[in-house]
């Protein structure tokens, strides 16, 4: 599912809560997208331009093979018999990544 208010998003910031296992990203001109029980993230190339085709919502169960082999970390969650909730953020120009999420 394609969180669809966030594309063509321009990302201007992340902050990262590690004691509250949350992550914060917040947009130029949307609301901030807070991420918790945050277990891990991997972004790449952030730029002074940073806009997002969107952000994806995914389930280990319908997790694209493409997206597992771009971020060899999901192999770890794919394996591992549990339930998480990835959020893949699709790049246009500058910072992609994914967000990795226990489901409570």
């Amino acid at each position: 599912m394609t969180l669809s208010i966030y594309q063509n998003a321009r990302i201007q910031y992340i902050r990262h809560f590690p004691e509250q296992d949350a992550l914060v990203v917040g947009f130029e001109g949307l609301p901030e997208r807070r991420f918790d029980c945050v277990v891990d993230f991997s972004f790449n190339g952030f730029y002074p331009h940073n806009i997002l085709f969107g952000i994806d919502e995914y389930t280990m169960h319908n997790l694209p093979a493409r997206i597992a082999a771009e971020y060899p970390v999901l192999s770890y969650y794919l394996h591992s018999g549990e339930e998480w909730q990835v959020f893949h953020f699709s790049p246009q120009v500058g910072l992609g990544g994914i967000v990795v999420c226990a489901v409570l």
